[in-house]
Protein backbone atom coordinates (compact mmCIF):
# COMPACT_ATOMS: atom_id res chain seq x y z
CA UNK A 1 0.00 0.00 0.00
CA UNK A 2 0.90 3.48 -0.65
CA UNK A 3 2.79 4.98 2.48
CA UNK A 4 1.32 8.47 2.09
CA UNK A 5 -1.94 6.86 1.60
CA UNK A 6 -1.49 4.51 4.82
CA UNK A 7 -0.37 7.86 6.72
CA UNK A 8 -3.64 9.40 6.14
CA UNK A 9 -5.46 6.74 7.31
CA UNK A 10 -3.60 6.43 10.26
CA UNK A 11 -4.56 9.40 11.96
CA UNK A 12 -3.13 11.76 10.12
CA UNK A 13 -5.42 12.29 7.31
CA UNK A 14 -4.57 14.03 4.07
CA UNK A 15 -1.08 15.08 5.61
CA UNK A 16 0.70 13.78 2.55
CA UNK A 17 -2.25 12.30 0.09
CA UNK A 18 -1.60 13.73 -3.38
CA UNK A 19 -4.07 13.99 -5.92
CA UNK A 20 -1.88 10.94 -7.80
CA UNK A 21 -2.74 8.76 -4.56
CA UNK A 22 -6.34 9.40 -4.88
CA UNK A 23 -6.45 8.51 -8.52
CA UNK A 24 -4.26 5.16 -7.95
CA UNK A 25 -7.05 4.30 -5.51
CA UNK A 26 -9.51 4.81 -7.70
CA UNK A 27 -7.97 3.54 -10.47
CA UNK A 28 -8.40 6.33 -12.89
CA UNK A 29 -6.22 9.31 -14.05
CA UNK A 30 -4.69 12.25 -11.77
CA UNK A 31 -6.48 14.63 -14.29
CA UNK A 32 -10.28 12.90 -14.23
CA UNK A 33 -9.67 12.97 -10.31
CA UNK A 34 -8.79 17.09 -11.00
CA UNK A 35 -11.82 17.32 -13.79
CA UNK A 36 -14.37 15.58 -11.37
CA UNK A 37 -13.30 17.85 -8.56
CA UNK A 38 -13.55 20.96 -10.27
CA UNK A 39 -16.70 20.21 -12.22
CA UNK A 40 -18.78 17.02 -10.54
CA UNK A 41 -21.18 17.37 -13.67
CA UNK A 42 -18.76 16.01 -16.64
CA UNK A 43 -18.54 12.40 -14.97
CA UNK A 44 -20.81 9.98 -14.36
CA UNK A 45 -22.54 9.54 -11.07
CA UNK A 46 -20.95 6.06 -10.11
CA UNK A 47 -17.66 7.50 -10.53
CA UNK A 48 -18.20 10.55 -8.81
CA UNK A 49 -19.64 8.84 -5.86
CA UNK A 50 -16.47 6.77 -5.87
CA UNK A 51 -14.38 9.77 -6.27
CA UNK A 52 -16.01 11.56 -3.10
CA UNK A 53 -15.95 8.55 -1.03
CA UNK A 54 -12.57 8.20 -1.57
CA UNK A 55 -11.32 11.66 -0.94
CA UNK A 56 -12.95 11.75 2.25
CA UNK A 57 -11.59 8.18 3.53
CA UNK A 58 -8.33 9.33 2.40
CA UNK A 59 -8.72 12.87 3.69
CA UNK A 60 -7.24 14.73 0.67
CA UNK A 61 -7.34 18.27 0.89
CA UNK A 62 -6.70 20.01 -2.80
CA UNK A 63 -4.38 22.14 -2.62
CA UNK A 64 -5.84 25.54 -3.77
CA UNK A 65 -2.88 27.78 -4.72
CA UNK A 66 -1.40 24.88 -7.33
CA UNK A 67 -5.35 24.77 -8.80
CA UNK A 68 -4.74 28.62 -9.36
CA UNK A 69 -1.49 28.13 -10.54
CA UNK A 70 -2.66 25.67 -12.95
CA UNK A 71 -5.93 26.94 -13.97
CA UNK A 72 -7.89 29.76 -14.51
CA UNK A 73 -9.46 30.40 -10.56
CA UNK A 74 -8.36 28.98 -7.52
CA UNK A 75 -12.03 27.73 -6.45
CA UNK A 76 -12.48 30.66 -4.39
CA UNK A 77 -15.49 33.18 -4.38
CA UNK A 78 -14.57 35.85 -2.30
CA UNK A 79 -17.70 38.11 -0.25
CA UNK A 80 -17.27 41.48 0.84
CA UNK A 81 -19.72 42.65 3.51
CA UNK A 82 -19.79 45.98 5.65
CA UNK A 83 -20.58 43.93 8.63
CA UNK A 84 -20.50 40.50 9.38
CA UNK A 85 -21.42 41.26 13.05
CA UNK A 86 -24.94 42.60 11.87
CA UNK A 87 -28.06 40.73 12.30
CA UNK A 88 -29.31 41.73 9.03
CA UNK A 89 -26.15 40.07 6.97
CA UNK A 90 -26.88 36.10 8.74
CA UNK A 91 -29.47 35.95 5.67
CA UNK A 92 -27.48 37.07 2.93
CA UNK A 93 -24.28 34.95 3.86
CA UNK A 94 -27.01 32.06 4.49
CA UNK A 95 -28.39 32.53 1.07
CA UNK A 96 -25.21 32.79 -0.49
CA UNK A 97 -23.41 29.30 1.12
CA UNK A 98 -26.83 27.34 0.53
CA UNK A 99 -26.48 28.27 -3.16
CA UNK A 100 -22.57 27.12 -3.44
CA UNK A 101 -23.59 24.11 -1.00
CA UNK A 102 -22.43 20.86 -3.01
CA UNK A 103 -20.51 22.59 -5.66
CA UNK A 104 -16.71 22.62 -6.20
CA UNK A 105 -16.62 26.36 -5.07
CA UNK A 106 -15.61 27.35 -1.56
CA UNK A 107 -17.15 30.93 -0.31
CA UNK A 108 -14.54 33.61 2.06
CA UNK A 109 -15.67 36.66 3.87
CA UNK A 110 -14.07 39.75 4.22
CA UNK A 111 -14.95 42.36 6.82
CA UNK A 112 -14.98 46.22 5.83
CA UNK A 113 -16.46 47.05 9.40
CA UNK A 114 -18.29 49.45 7.63
CA UNK A 115 -15.46 52.01 6.23
CA UNK A 116 -16.03 52.08 2.50
CA UNK A 117 -11.98 53.13 1.83
CA UNK A 118 -11.44 49.89 2.73
CA UNK A 119 -13.08 47.99 0.41
CA UNK A 120 -10.30 48.74 -2.45
CA UNK A 121 -7.79 46.86 -0.19
CA UNK A 122 -10.25 43.67 0.37
CA UNK A 123 -10.84 43.68 -3.52
CA UNK A 124 -6.93 43.23 -4.51
CA UNK A 125 -5.95 40.60 -2.09
CA UNK A 126 -8.91 38.56 -3.17
CA UNK A 127 -7.75 39.09 -7.14
CA UNK A 128 -4.41 38.89 -6.74
CA UNK A 129 -5.20 35.40 -5.40
CA UNK A 130 -6.96 34.27 -8.47
CA UNK A 131 -10.69 33.63 -7.03
CA UNK A 132 -13.62 31.89 -9.14
CA UNK A 133 -15.47 35.04 -8.81
CA UNK A 134 -16.10 37.66 -6.06
CA UNK A 135 -19.90 39.13 -4.32
CA UNK A 136 -19.72 42.75 -3.14
CA UNK A 137 -22.33 43.61 -0.68
CA UNK A 138 -23.33 47.06 -0.48
CA UNK A 139 -20.45 48.82 -2.14
CA UNK A 140 -19.75 52.00 -0.50
CA UNK A 141 -17.40 53.67 -3.13
CA UNK A 142 -18.64 51.60 -6.49
CA UNK A 143 -16.43 54.11 -8.33
CA UNK A 144 -13.20 53.91 -6.45
CA UNK A 145 -13.70 49.84 -7.31
CA UNK A 146 -14.74 50.55 -10.75
CA UNK A 147 -10.88 50.08 -12.58
CA UNK A 148 -10.17 47.29 -10.13
CA UNK A 149 -13.35 45.78 -11.41
CA UNK A 150 -12.93 46.69 -14.90
CA UNK A 151 -9.66 45.00 -14.86
CA UNK A 152 -10.87 41.38 -13.05
CA UNK A 153 -10.23 38.49 -14.52
CA UNK A 154 -13.35 36.86 -12.91
CA UNK A 155 -16.94 37.62 -12.61
CA UNK A 156 -17.80 40.18 -9.55
CA UNK A 157 -21.40 40.33 -8.17
CA UNK A 158 -22.96 42.95 -6.24
CA UNK A 159 -25.65 43.07 -3.62
CA UNK A 160 -26.46 46.84 -4.05
CA UNK A 161 -29.13 49.96 -4.56
CA UNK A 162 -30.58 49.52 -7.73
CA UNK A 163 -31.29 52.66 -8.83
CA UNK A 164 -27.33 52.97 -8.91
CA UNK A 165 -24.53 51.25 -10.88
CA UNK A 166 -23.36 48.95 -11.66
CA UNK A 167 -25.51 47.68 -14.57
CA UNK A 168 -24.61 44.10 -14.59
CA UNK A 169 -24.64 40.98 -12.12
CA UNK A 170 -26.54 43.18 -9.29
CA UNK A 171 -28.95 42.16 -6.91
CA UNK A 172 -30.84 44.03 -4.58
CA UNK A 173 -33.34 47.04 -4.24
CA UNK A 174 -34.33 50.39 -5.06
CA UNK A 175 -33.54 52.03 -1.73
CA UNK A 176 -35.01 55.46 -2.38
CA UNK A 177 -38.78 53.56 -2.93
CA UNK A 178 -37.66 51.71 0.58
CA UNK A 179 -37.44 54.78 2.18
CA UNK A 180 -40.30 56.87 0.84
CA UNK A 181 -43.21 54.07 1.06
CA UNK A 182 -42.80 53.65 4.80
CA UNK A 183 -42.75 56.98 5.27
CA UNK A 184 -45.99 57.36 3.38
CA UNK A 185 -47.39 53.97 5.14
CA UNK A 186 -46.75 56.21 8.33
CA UNK A 187 -48.58 59.24 7.26
CA UNK A 188 -51.19 56.99 6.07
CA UNK A 189 -51.50 56.32 9.92
CA UNK A 190 -51.87 59.48 11.23
CA UNK A 191 -48.38 60.06 12.18
CA UNK A 192 -47.32 64.21 10.84
CA UNK A 193 -43.85 64.65 12.37
CA UNK A 194 -42.34 61.72 11.47
CA UNK A 195 -38.41 61.15 12.13
CA UNK A 196 -35.99 59.83 10.27
CA UNK A 197 -33.03 57.86 12.03
CA UNK A 198 -29.94 56.82 9.85
CA UNK A 199 -26.02 56.62 8.95
CA UNK A 200 -25.29 59.81 6.95
CA UNK A 201 -22.33 57.48 5.91
CA UNK A 202 -24.19 54.28 4.31
CA UNK A 203 -25.03 55.08 1.09
CA UNK A 204 -28.26 53.14 1.04
CA UNK A 205 -29.23 55.06 4.01
CA UNK A 206 -28.65 58.05 1.74
CA UNK A 207 -31.28 56.63 -1.10
CA UNK A 208 -33.85 56.33 2.14
CA UNK A 209 -33.17 59.60 3.39
CA UNK A 210 -33.85 60.94 -0.42
CA UNK A 211 -37.11 58.71 -0.55
CA UNK A 212 -38.21 60.09 2.94
CA UNK A 213 -37.70 63.72 2.23
CA UNK A 214 -39.80 63.78 -1.22
CA UNK A 215 -42.92 62.55 0.38
CA UNK A 216 -42.52 64.47 3.31
CA UNK A 217 -42.19 67.64 1.12
CA UNK A 218 -45.03 66.39 -1.22
CA UNK A 219 -46.96 66.05 2.23
CA UNK A 220 -46.03 69.71 3.16
CA UNK A 221 -44.50 67.78 6.73
CA UNK A 222 -40.62 68.21 6.12
CA UNK A 223 -38.38 69.54 8.34
CA UNK A 224 -34.61 69.05 8.52
CA UNK A 225 -34.53 68.70 11.98
CA UNK A 226 -36.18 65.40 12.12
CA UNK A 227 -33.28 63.99 10.10
CA UNK A 228 -30.58 62.20 13.14
CA UNK A 229 -27.92 59.83 12.65
CA UNK A 230 -24.67 58.51 13.48
CA UNK A 231 -21.83 57.57 11.82
CA UNK A 232 -21.62 54.41 14.33
CA UNK A 233 -22.52 51.56 13.29
CA UNK A 234 -26.68 50.25 13.96
CA UNK A 235 -27.30 49.26 17.67
CA UNK A 236 -29.74 49.80 20.09
CA UNK A 237 -27.64 51.94 22.16
CA UNK A 238 -27.44 54.22 19.88
CA UNK A 239 -31.33 54.38 19.07
CA UNK A 240 -31.74 55.92 22.68
CA UNK A 241 -29.24 57.96 22.56
CA UNK A 242 -30.56 59.38 18.95
CA UNK A 243 -34.23 59.50 20.70
CA UNK A 244 -33.05 61.64 23.25
CA UNK A 245 -31.15 64.00 21.35
CA UNK A 246 -34.22 64.42 19.06
CA UNK A 247 -36.64 64.88 21.91
CA UNK A 248 -34.22 67.86 23.05
CA UNK A 249 -35.05 69.64 19.65
CA UNK A 250 -38.40 68.15 18.07
CA UNK A 251 -40.13 67.70 21.49
CA UNK A 252 -43.54 66.92 19.61
CA UNK A 253 -42.23 64.26 17.11
CA UNK A 254 -44.97 61.61 16.85
CA UNK A 255 -43.07 58.88 14.68
CA UNK A 256 -39.77 57.42 13.77
CA UNK A 257 -38.46 55.74 10.75
CA UNK A 258 -35.13 53.64 11.60
CA UNK A 259 -33.13 52.49 9.38
CA UNK A 260 -32.57 48.96 11.47
CA UNK A 261 -34.79 47.58 13.87
CA UNK A 262 -31.98 47.44 16.60
CA UNK A 263 -32.23 51.21 16.51
CA UNK A 264 -36.18 51.50 16.76
CA UNK A 265 -35.84 49.12 19.78
CA UNK A 266 -33.70 51.25 20.99
CA UNK A 267 -35.95 54.23 20.49
CA UNK A 268 -38.96 52.03 21.53
CA UNK A 269 -36.73 51.15 25.20
CA UNK A 270 -36.25 54.97 25.93
CA UNK A 271 -39.87 55.22 25.24
CA UNK A 272 -40.56 53.23 27.96
CA UNK A 273 -38.30 54.50 30.51
CA UNK A 274 -40.01 57.88 29.68
CA UNK A 275 -43.87 56.92 29.86
CA UNK A 276 -44.52 58.01 26.14
CA UNK A 277 -47.30 55.78 24.96
CA UNK A 278 -46.26 53.37 21.75
CA UNK A 279 -48.09 53.34 19.32
CA UNK A 280 -50.53 56.10 20.47
CA UNK A 281 -48.41 59.50 21.53
CA UNK A 282 -45.36 57.74 19.11
CA UNK A 283 -45.50 55.32 16.46
CA UNK A 284 -42.18 53.42 15.31
CA UNK A 285 -41.21 51.54 12.34
CA UNK A 286 -37.95 49.56 11.97
CA UNK A 287 -35.97 47.99 8.57
CA UNK A 288 -34.97 44.60 8.09
CA UNK A 289 -37.84 42.58 9.91
CA UNK A 290 -35.23 40.94 11.77
CA UNK A 291 -36.74 37.61 13.99
CA UNK A 292 -36.98 39.74 17.45
CA UNK A 293 -39.08 42.15 15.79
CA UNK A 294 -42.28 40.05 16.03
CA UNK A 295 -41.51 38.99 19.93
CA UNK A 296 -41.15 42.24 21.85
CA UNK A 297 -44.27 44.19 23.51
CA UNK A 298 -45.43 46.17 21.45
CA UNK A 299 -44.48 44.49 18.47
CA UNK A 300 -42.45 46.11 15.95
CA UNK A 301 -43.73 47.51 12.54
CA UNK A 302 -40.45 47.12 10.22
CA UNK A 303 -39.90 46.88 6.47
CA UNK A 304 -39.06 42.90 5.51
CA UNK A 305 -36.22 42.14 3.09
CA UNK A 306 -36.01 39.02 1.62
CA UNK A 307 -31.78 38.28 2.60
CA UNK A 308 -32.05 34.94 1.91
CA UNK A 309 -33.52 34.88 -1.78
CA UNK A 310 -30.84 38.45 -2.21
CA UNK A 311 -27.75 36.03 -0.99
CA UNK A 312 -29.13 33.18 -2.82
CA UNK A 313 -29.95 35.15 -5.80
CA UNK A 314 -26.50 36.91 -6.39
CA UNK A 315 -24.50 33.50 -5.96
CA UNK A 316 -26.62 31.71 -8.53
CA UNK A 317 -25.89 34.68 -10.69
CA UNK A 318 -22.12 34.44 -10.08
CA UNK A 319 -21.95 30.57 -10.14
CA UNK A 320 -23.65 30.79 -14.01
CA UNK A 321 -20.81 33.62 -15.15
CA UNK A 322 -18.20 31.31 -13.56
CA UNK A 323 -19.28 28.43 -15.30
CA UNK A 324 -19.69 30.46 -18.39
CA UNK A 325 -23.45 29.75 -19.09
CA UNK A 326 -26.34 32.61 -19.67
CA UNK A 327 -27.77 34.58 -16.84
CA UNK A 328 -31.28 34.26 -16.67
CA UNK A 329 -31.14 37.91 -15.59
CA UNK A 330 -28.90 40.65 -15.44
CA UNK A 331 -30.58 42.88 -12.54
CA UNK A 332 -32.77 40.95 -10.20
CA UNK A 333 -34.99 43.98 -7.81
CA UNK A 334 -36.38 41.35 -5.21
CA UNK A 335 -37.87 44.22 -3.37
CA UNK A 336 -39.31 44.48 0.31
CA UNK A 337 -42.85 44.28 2.65
CA UNK A 338 -43.76 46.78 4.89
CA UNK A 339 -44.76 44.39 7.78
CA UNK A 340 -47.23 46.43 10.18
CA UNK A 341 -47.45 45.40 13.92
CA UNK A 342 -47.96 46.79 17.31
CA UNK A 343 -45.61 49.63 17.53
CA UNK A 344 -47.76 51.96 15.02
CA UNK A 345 -51.67 52.72 14.85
Amino acid sequence: MNKAVERGRNGKRGAHVTLSDVAKKVGVSPITISRALRNPQIVSEDLREVILRTVEEMGYIPNLAARALAGRHNGIVGVITPALHQYGFTGLMVGIEDRFRDTEFTVQYANTLNHGEGEAGLLKSFLTQKPAGVIIAGAESYRDLLPLIERAACPIAHITDLSQEPQKLVVGLDHYTAGAEPTRFLLSRGYKRIAFFGRGADVRSRRRIEGYEAVMRDAGRFDPDLIIGGEAASRTGLGRELFSRLLQRVPDVDAVFAQSDELALGVLIECKARGIRVPEELGICGFNDLEFSAFIEPSLTTVHIPRYDIGYRVADMLLRAVRDQPPDEDKADLGFTIIPRGSTR
